[in-house]
C-alpha cells in the first residue's frame, strides 16, 4: 500500500480503512475492536465514527458483550445511506433492480421492449428508469451510479461493442443508454457483472467460471473476484465453444456452437410455448418434452465439462434456465457430468446460481457498490 503523502491523504485513508473494516466485518464491532484491528488510537476512530455518523453512513445498532464495566457499544453500517441501480438490456426486455449497501433488493421490475440502437429506445429506457426511482421512492441524491449491461463483447473504457449477436449488433460504440441518463453510468458485459454477482454469493471463492444459460449464452472466468477478460475483452464467450463440429448454425454465423444448442429460446422460440410451460409440462411427465429435455441436457453437459476441462474450478450455472432448474434436474445435470469426467469427479464443482435473471443488473449495480466501499 503507498503510503499517504500528506496529512489530508493520512486523514482519508484511516477514513476508507475504518468505513470498509466496519462494511467487511462478520460480526458486530464496536469502536474498540477498529481500534486493535487497525492500529488505530482510539480517539482517531471515535473522530472518523462521529464525522460518519453525522453523515448518516454509520449507526450504533446495540452493545457487545463486556468482560467488565460498561458494555462497548457496537457499529454497523445504514444500508439504506446510499444505493445502486442496474439495468441489464436483452433483445426483448429490460430489467431494472436498485440494492443498498447491504447488497439487498430494494426493487425490482421488468420490462417488455425490443432493443434498437436508438436514441429513442434509449430515452424511453431513462424514463423507465426515472418512473421506477418515483414508484418506489428511491431518493435520486442517494444513487451512487447505473450500472447498464449488454449480451455482447464491450469495452468498458470505449463503450465500443464488438460482437452482441442477441442484438444483431457488430463493432458498434453503444453509448446512447449512458448519455439518456442523468447519472454515473457504466456499460458491462452481462455475464461478467452476473458472475461477478455470483462470486460475491458464493463465498468469494479463490477461482470461479460463470456459465449464463438466456436467449444467448454467455460466461465470466474470475479469479480473486477479479474478472479475466482476456487480451480482446472475450473471454467467457462460452456460448460460441464448438460442441458438436458441423451442427446446427448459431446466430453468430459458425455452425455447431453451445448457444445453438442450449440458449432458453430453443425451448421457448422453436416449441412456441414459455419456460415455465415447457418445465411445468415437463415436471408433469410429458413424453414427448422429455425427450427434448434428455437432448438439450446432453449438449447443456457437454459444453461444462468442456469448461472444467479447460479451467479446473467451481462453475455457476446461471442465468434465466437457472430459475427452473428443480433439485431433481440439476441432479441429474451432475450425474451427465460424472460420466463426461475423465478425472473421476462426481460433477459436484457445478453449483447453481442463486439470482437466475436478475444476476446481470445485480452485478451491474454492485459495481458501484464496491466503488463507493474501496474509495469512500
Amino acid at each position: 500500500m503507498v503510503k499517504p503523502a500528506n496529512t489530508v491523504d493520512l486523514r482519508q485513508n484511516n477514513r476508507n480503512r475504518i468505513f470498509r473494516f466496519i462494511y467487511e466485518a462478520e460480526a458486530p464491532v464496536s469502536k474498540q475492536d477498529v481500534a486493535r484491528a487497525l492500529s488505530l488510537s482510539l480517539p482517531t476512530v471515535s473522530c472518523n465514527l462521529t464525522e460518519m455518523m453525522q453523515e448518516g453512513l454509520l449507526a450504533y445498532d446495540g452493545t457487545k458483550a463486556s468482560t467488565g464495566g460498561r458494555k462497548p457499544r457496537s457499529i454497523s453500517v445504514v444500508s439504506n445511506a446510499r444505493f445502486a441501480a442496474g439495468i441489464s438490456l436483452t433483445d426483448n426486455n429490460a430489467r431494472i433492480i436498485a440494492i443498498d449497501l447491504g447488497l439487498s433488493e430494494l426493487a425490482f421490475e421488468e420490462v417488455d421492449c425490443t432493443f434498437e440502437d436508438s436514441e429513442s429506445y434509449y430515452s424511453d429506457i431513462a424514463a423507465h428508469f426515472e418512473q421506477f426511482l418515483d414508484r418506489h421512492a428511491l431518493a435520486r441524491e442517494k444513487l451512487l451510479g447505473v450500472g447498464v449491461t449488454i449480451p455482447g463483447v464491450v469495452q468498458p473504457e470505449t463503450d465500443f461493442v464488438e460482437f452482441a449477436p442477441t442484438l444483431n449488433k457488430k463493432n458498434v460504440t453503444l453509448s446512447g443508454i449512458k448519455d439518456a441518463l442523468p447519472y454515473p453510468a457504466i456499460l458491462i458485459n452481462d455475464a461478467s457483472a452476473s458472475g461477478f454477482a455470483e462470486w460475491r454469493h458464493h463465498g468469494k471463492r479463490s477461482n470461479m467460471a460463470y456459465l449464463s444459460i438466456e436467449r444467448g449464452v454467455g460466461g465470466a472466468i474470475l479469479t480473486n473476484g477479479s474478472n479475466y477478460s482476456g487480451d480482446h475483452f472475450r473471454s467467457g464467450e462460452f456460448g460460441h465453444m464448438c460442441i458438436v463440429p458441423g451442427g446446427t448454425q448459431c446466430r453468430c454465423g459458425c455452425y455447431g456452437c453451445l448457444e445453438a444448442y442450449c440458449s432458453t429460446s430453443v425451448i421457448s422460440d422453436r416449441l412456441g410455448m414459455t419456460l415455465e410451460e415447457f418445465f411445468s409440462r415437463l415436471d408433469a411427465g410429458s413424453e414427448r418434452l422429455s425427450g427434448i429435455w434428455s437432448d438439450y441436457v446432453l449438449h447443456l453437459a457437454q459444453g461444462i465439462s468442456s469448461i472444467h476441462a479447460a479451467l479446473d474450478c467451481d462453475i455457476i450455472l446461471g442465468g434465466q434456465l437457472a430459475f427452473f432448474i428443480n433439485k431433481k434436474l440439476f441432479l441429474q445435470i451432475q450425474e451427465i457430468l460424472s460420466r463426461m469426467d475423465p478425472f473421476g469427479s462426481n460433477g459436484s464443482y457445478l453449483r447453481l446460481g442463486r439470482f437466475a435473471s436478475k444476476s446481470a443488473c445485480i452485478g451491474a449495480a454492485m459495481h458501484y457498490i464496491s466503488n463507493f466501499v474501496d474509495n469512500f
